[in-house]
């Protein structure tokens, strides 16, 4: 008799196998090697020396030194995606947000859903009467109410 365990592993079988193959787009063989690529360029090699190490091994990767540092930056830029979807997603699950302080020193940022409008109206350009302000204040500088004569 065959149960749900063989059955779910003789389906998912092919799709272990794939993963011993080497990639067959040019971004997945990308995807692949960027942890190798990210480790080379931090030990102070060159992007094209990685590229020319890549172009001498073979024909893995013939494309140009363009075309290959757009492939890195898509995947970098994907993952960076990725990893601040994954944050986003812990701190909306109810772990509790830094603020101020705490926040410089964690990384996690209170979410503010008015941060857009805000950037707007601090760089809006000329002078825009807000209406908040007291009249003395703006009249006269100061809080104090000024005494009229009699």
């Amino acid at each position: 008799m065959v149960t749900v365990k063989d059955s779910w592993q003789e389906a998912i079988a092919p799709i272990k196998a794939l993963r011993t193959e080497a990639p067959t787009t040019k971004t997945g063989f990308i995807r692949r090697a960027l942890p190798e690529i990210e480790q080379a360029l931090a030990e102070g090699h060159s992007l094209k020396k990685v590229w020319q190490r890549f172009r001498d091994g073979g024909e893995l990767l013939d494309v140009q030194y363009k075309h290959f540092c757009i492939y890195v930056g898509r995947v970098r830029s994907r993952q960076k995606r990725i990893a601040a979807a994954k944050s986003e997603e812990v701190a909306s699950s109810g772990t509790k947000l830094a603020t101020g302080k705490e926040a410089s020193t964690t990384g996690v940022v209170p979410h503010d859903p008015l941060v857009n409008w805000r950037r707007v109206e601090a760089s809006r350009p000329g002078f825009h009467y807000r209406g908040t302000e007291d009249l003395e204040e703006l009249v006269y500088g100061d809080k104090r109410k000024r005494q009229k004569p009699h």
